[in-house]
């Protein structure tokens, strides 16, 4: 796995056991954009291909480099290795490059600003930074992951600009007192994380207020009525 911008070596180990090599061509899903052949001058040719930028001084028969990854750059990757005259025997083999894009931006948290009473639940969701492939999010309560399912809403991804995703995750948890709730993106190795403090209003003094507001008002008008 690469990361966008990154630069990659992609190695063809091959034993041609005492025969002379014709050529060695690579592919990126079926379509060449390399290929190797000691016969011409000079032997290195690279072809145009979308999200493929080959090095030809990094490159050789048994080696290819690419630089300036972008999204477009993952598939798979074949190389096909091929003897001269007269066998003209070949081989082949490919694997998968992923490529990968990580911001730096942490992920986003929504509906920790409103007051919470104590018990409420809450409703709160962790949106993560563009990325690709997406990201996978998880909450924690008090440094402890959420596990229970029937706290979480999972809201998938979405498409974002230049071919990104951006992926929601909600949390439905019952209140505490003071709770400190973490939001985790983690795509590989790669981890941004956002951290929120709630802290619940039980209703009591608020209700007190509102009481004695109006023991106030009626008072005021009893005096007026006496003058």
């Amino acid at each position: 796995m690469k990361q966008r911008g990154d630069s990659a070596t992609l190695t063809c180990d091959y034993d041609l056991e005492g025969g002379k090599l014709y050529s060695v061509k690579w592919y990126r899903d079926n379509e060449e954009f390399y290929r190797y052949m000691p016969r011409l001058r000079p032997p290195q040719h690279s072809h145009k291909l979308d999200g493929v930028k080959v090095d030809l001084e990094k490159s050789t028969a048994r080696r290819v480099h690419l630089r300036e990854l972008t999204l477009k750059s993952r598939g798979f990757y074949r190389c096909e290795v091929s003897e001269e005259a007269p066998s003209f025997h070949s081989a082949q083999a490919e694997d998968f490059m992923e490529v990968y894009y990580f911001p730096r931006e942490s992920p986003r948290i929504t509906g920790h600003e409103r007051s919470y009473r104590l018990k409420e639940p809450l409703d709160v969701n962790c949106s993560s930074a563009r990325s690709f492939p997406a990201p996978e999010l998880q909450w924690l309560i008090d440094g402890q992951k959420v596990t229970d399912r029937s706290w979480l809403v999972a809201y998938g991804s979405k498409p974002a600009p230049q071919g990104l995703l951006v992926t929601t995750l909600g949390l439905r948890a019952p209140t505490k007192k003071r709770m400190k709730l973490k939001c985790v993106a983690t795509i590989d190795t790669h981890r941004r994380e956002r951290t929120v403090i709630i802290e619940t209003n039980s209703g009591v003094f608020r209700h007190k207020a509102t009481n004695l507001l109006i023991y106030i008002i009626v008072i005021t008008v009893i005096r007026k009525e006496v003058l």
